[in-house]
């Protein structure tokens, strides 16, 4: 349908049915055709007015062309027309209809980054629906756009519940779009709490449903979008690229401007994480430029924080700094905490670059402020790394290790929360695996009497493969979360394995038995999970009760193992109890000597070894297979079995291994080995769980101690000028809603540079913190006092102070100064009541600081004081 097949004039006059019927048609293209909604729209508007329709007719009208203005990207004339309309209706007080123009005006503010103003539409849609008989989708709309402003405002817990409830609303009137909608969102939530696989599940839901209705791009694009923000998130780059890219060409194809701008960005950033800079550049660029021509505020901030980032990596300073400040400039506009957190760090990290030290100090620590506010415990742990830098640079040693250790704990907690979730995840794919098989097992069994016991006992051995590769890899995973602080990908472990079967099966050992030391290899290191952090990941030279503690990780893992009745763990616990012995007789934890050390710890010695020196460690770069090789054969009859190296160092420098296992080589392992090896893996995650606690409270003390000094001026002990503007913006909105007076006080104590010149600084710092003493005890009763800068304070006072009694007060307080060391001492003053004088912050102090500045000049001045 088209704007020439509506009709021109429809009025209830000329036919309600046929009005309903033009709306319905505008409604459709919406979503196929936005532009030729708005001139339907206008048309049919236009038809209303010429025959003097309704009021209540042309205001419906109104509201579905605020719709499709939104809908084809013209944000300013739809503000404009759904602004104009919730006004009128709430004249004529019609809440539904109000409600109807609301929620897409808190849609198009938030997509705007007018995040403030779309919480209170969406807030008044929500109170206007709160009755019985309001259209539940409309509720569930308002519900599920606010969860994404909160979501903005780092909120994260109240948007998902405000999620749950309109998924809840969604379910009950059967709208299945809607619940797309929400379960989309969820999916973003899961993801941000690190919690992918919900995500995954979430997404999957969503697409299933999707796959129930006709084919709607505007409705699959954003489920494209967030599956490859997923990938992303585990870590597969090239495939969130790939899926991001069709997400993309998804949104050109439904001509939807604002995901084509997102996912843009986004594929910007996975190219940017794969180092393709001329790619990711492009990307971002076409970003910036889709968001900035339809006003999409807030992808317009992560755009430029993007660029910002690219500039940086590439050494684009003064571009860097350009799109930083815009990114920050709009994020402050907007009121993103997170976005604004994100610019800061980059910001603080430019000035870094630049030597400014002070400057980025400035701004990290009010990143890690926010990032402490909004729980986003990443960018908490990138901001202490930063100002151990910026600390260190300064000489600050002390506080530069307070950092250091806050960055180290959150690196710790944050580790210790992935592995869990890895933990839980085994336990979980183990559960399902085993429920598998017993299922096919049993159909297994009913097919034995129908057809026969072969084509069955095929099926079983089938079936018992399967589970043996599935048992096998929980197994190796645990292998995987123990390494997970040196490797997170476990193609460490993957690698010994496969060295060590080439070597066995060179030795004369049967493809059988070489495919189970391939597995039990991997798990040579798996007591690494009982060692601390502070131990396992240092960079420097272990100390040697250090060293001790390392060496126990072959016990740790012995243990761990301890007990199987499989051959699998048998030969594990063999190997991760003995790889570390040496032929010398000089290794550890129990000194064997030759032939006393199992062949199995002797292969895997060589294939460890050797695949640790071809590997970046942080103390060391990877070395060459060759230099490699000629290490190990350096070591030969010390460290390693000569016999062994004179086998394996052909092997391992093969570039494509001559021997392979196939999977009839591979060995089940037994139901009762698997929940032993679990068990015992859970228990010491319980140990680590525990330090982790303690990590947690050392850091929350950590947190408010920094917060403290952040906001404290150390000479004087009052607070400084940050503290100040933040109590003024408390004082103003307390105000603002109890309809209170207060006074805002400028002061300037006289006579600090001669004290300074005559008597030395020290004696300027005593003068300060006199003042500084009888201003707070002259005006505690009234209100808290700040050191701002130099030899200028200011004071928030209760009520409306006039200048008579300031005058009282500030006689007190010079007259206490020279009780105290500091005869004839002076300060000039000047003050501002908030309403009558000014409403906002930056007036308030600016009309108090000159009024100030009128009495400095206007008095005499005082001879010094001595």
């Amino acid at each position: 349908m088209n704007a020439a097949s509506l009709p021109s004039a429809l009025t209830p006059e000329t036919g309600q049915g046929a009005l309903n019927a033009t709306w319905a048609a505008i409604t459709a293209l919406l979503e196929t055709d936005p532009a030729q909604a708005v001139v339907a729209a206008q048309a049919c508007l236009d038809g209303i007015r010429a025959q003097d329709g309704s009021h209540w007719a042309a205001l419906r009208t109104r509201l579905l062309l605020g719709r499709a203005q939104h809908a084809a990207a013209h944000l300013p004339e739809a503000a404009a027309t759904l602004r104009a309309v919730a006004d009128e209706t709430r004249d004529l007080r019609d809440p539904v209809l109000e409600a109807e123009a609301r929620v897409p005006l808190g849609k198009l503010l938030l997509d705007s980054g007018e995040l403030q103003e779309a919480e209170e539409q969406l807030t008044g849609a929500l109170s206007l629906t709160s009755g019985q008989g309001a259209p539940l989708g409309l509720r569930a709309a308002a519900l599920n756009h606010l969860a994404v402003v909160r979501h903005q405002q780092g909120q994260v817990t109240g948007a998902l519940n405000l999620l749950h409830e309109a998924l809840d609303l969604r379910e009950q009137e059967g709208d299945v779009t809607g619940q797309i909608h929400c379960l989309t969102n969820l999916g973003i939530i899961q993801m941000w709490f690190g919690q992918y696989g919900e995500a995954v599940a979430t997404l999957t839901r969503a697409h299933a449903l999707y796959q129930t209705q006709p084919v709607n791009l505007k409705l699959e694009t954003p489920i494209l979008h967030n599956l490859a923000h997923v990938h992303s998130a585990n870590g597969d780059n090239d495939l969130a690229t790939g899926v991001m890219d069709t997400a993309y060409q998804s949104a050109v194809q439904s001509r939807d401007v604002r995901m084509q701008a997102m996912a843009s960005l986004n594929r910007g950033m996975f190219q940017l994480e794969l180092g393709r800079t001329d790619e990711a550049r492009a990307s971002l660029q076409l970003a910036l430029e889709l968001s900035r021509n339809a006003s999409f505020q807030v992808i317009e901030m992560h755009a430029l924080d993007g660029l910002g980032t690219l500039h940086l990596q590439t050494g684009e300073l003064d571009s860097a700094s350009c799109v930083i400040r815009q990114a920050l400039n709009l994020a402050v506009q907007s009121g993103s905490r997170q976005a604004e957190l994100e610019a800061r760090l980059q910001l603080g990290k430019l000035h870094a670059r630049q030597g400014e030290l002070g400057a980025a100090r400035e701004e990290l620590e009010l990143a890690l402020r926010y990032a402490v506010d909004v729980q986003s415990l990443k960018e908490e742990g990138t901001a202490h790394e930063c100002l151990t830098d910026v600390l260190r640079a300064t000489g600050e040693l002390e506080l530069a290790l307070s950092h250091s250790q806050a960055a180290l704990r959150i690196e710790r907690e944050l580790f210790n929360a992935e592995r869990d979730r890895h933990t839980q995840n085994l336990s979980v794919q183990f559960e399902v695996t085993r429920a598998r098989y017993e299922t096919d097992l049993y159909r297994v069994r009913t097919e034995v009497e129908r057809e026969g016991r072969e084509t069955a006992e095929k099926l079983v051995r089938e079936r018992t493969a399967e589970l043996a590769q599935a048992q096998q890899e929980v197994v190796t995973r645990l292998a995987m979360a123990a390494e997970y602080r040196d490797d997170t990908t476990g193609d460490h472990t993957r690698r010994v394995g496969r060295m060590a079967a080439l070597i066995a099966l060179a030795l004369g050992w049967p493809p059988e038995q070489a495919g189970v030391l391939s597995i039990a290899a991997r798990l040579h290191d798996v007591g690494k999970i009982g060692i601390p952090d502070s131990v396992l990941l240092k960079t420097s030279t272990l100390e040697p009760d250090e060293y001790q503690q390392m060496q126990t990780h072959t016990l740790i893992g012995a243990r761990i193992l301890s007990g199987g009745r499989s051959e699998l763990l048998r030969m594990a616990e063999e190997i991760a109890r003995t790889h570390h012995e040496r032929w010398d007789g000089t290794g550890y934890p129990s000194g064997l000597r030759g032939s006393e050390i199992p062949v199995t710890g002797r292969i895997v010695a060589v294939a460890d070894v050797f695949d640790a020196l071809t590997q970046t460690r942080p103390y060391k770069p990877a070395w060459t297979p060759a230099q490699a090789a000629e290490e190990i054969r350096r070591q030969r009859g010390t460290h390693f079995d000569p016999l062994i190296v004179d086998i394996a160092l052909p092997l391992l420098l093969e570039p494509r291994p001559a021997h392979t296992l196939s999977d009839d080589d591979l060995i089940a392992l037994t139901q009762e080995d698997a929940d032993h090896v679990l068990n015992v893996f859970e228990q010491l995650l319980i140990e680590r769980t525990r330090e982790l606690e303690q990590a947690r409270q050392e850091a929350v003390q950590l947190a408010a101690h920094m917060e403290t000094m952040a906001l404290t001026d150390s000479l004087t002990s009052l607070g400084n000028r940050r503290a100040f503007e933040l109590k003024l913006e408390q004082w103003l909105d307390q105000s603002v809603r109890e309809h209170l007076e207060f006074t805002v006080i400028s002061l300037d104590l006289d006579g600090l540079k001669g004290i300074n010149d005559r008597h030395g600084h020290a004696r300027g710092d005593a003068y300060l913190q006199c003042f500084a003493q009888a201003l707070h005890e002259s005006f505690e009763s009234l209100g808290p006092a700040y050191r701002i800068g130099g030899d200028e304070f200011a004071v928030l006072a209760c009520g409306a102070l006039s200048p008579a009694m300031l005058g009282e007060i500030m006689t007190r307080v010079e007259a206490t100064v020279a009780r105290r060391g500091f005869p004839g001492a002076t300060a000039s003053s000047g003050s501002a009541v908030y309403p009558r004088d000014a409403h906002k912050a930056g007036e308030l102090l600016h009309l108090s600081d000159h009024r100030m500045y009128e009495v400095k000049l206007a008095r005499r001045h005082a001879p010094p004081p001595s």
